[in-house]
């Protein structure tokens, strides 16, 4: 069911799903459709006040798609090259916390630009990394580095990431534009 919203002198329209969910869930696709998943116990005025609610959220993300895709930064070899370049160099600095050589993988992801698996010690990083810079791809590997010491995002965790990376708010930021 598709409605819509009045957000400052912009309308929202969005697809309503009725589903077997706990929450309301809101999803802003790159396809510039915004999706709201919600229980049937819900009503659809309180589901309209929550999307309005978020329509600066979802008018922010709506404009971040208008951005132009990127390029790639090098080819395949030197992408590689410097990826196990920095995962050395890091590895060194990680050394003095007394941590298991982490497993690099890479995969293709959407969403991220890395993950860490800490029980099996696994550094996974995204192919999409390509379209980084070289500081950008050192902060994602100190970001999951670091989570092999704190498992979480918390202040224990963010203090260890600025050790290594004092400007990592300003390059998470610049990430957050990179379109690919």
């Amino acid at each position: 069911m598709i409605r819509s919203v009045k957000f400052n002198d912009n309308t929202i329209e969005y697809e309503l799903q009725r589903k077997r969910v706990k929450n309301i869930n809101l999803r802003v696709k790159s396809d510039g459709s915004v999706v709201v998943s919600a229980n049937n116990r819900v009503s659809a005025q309180y589901i309209d006040s929550f999307v309005e609610s978020k329509g600066e959220f979802i008018l922010k993300a709506l404009n971040g798609f208008d951005r132009e895709a990127a390029t790639p930064q090098y080819s395949s070899g030197e992408f590689n090259e410097l990826i196990i370049s920095l995962f050395e160099k890091t590895y060194n600095d990680f050394v003095q916390f007394n941590i298991e050589r982490p497993k690099l993988k890479f995969r293709k992801m959407k969403s991220r630009w890395g993950s860490c698996n800490y029980v099996d010690c696994v550094i996974t990083l995204s192919t999409n990394l390509i379209y980084c810079s070289e500081e950008q791809i050192y902060y994602v590997i100190v970001h999951e580095f670091s989570h092999l010491l704190v498992h979480n995002h918390s202040k224990d965790f963010y203090a260890i990431v600025e050790q290594f990376c004092p400007d990592y708010k300003r390059i998470r930021k610049e990430m957050n534009k990179i379109k690919y």
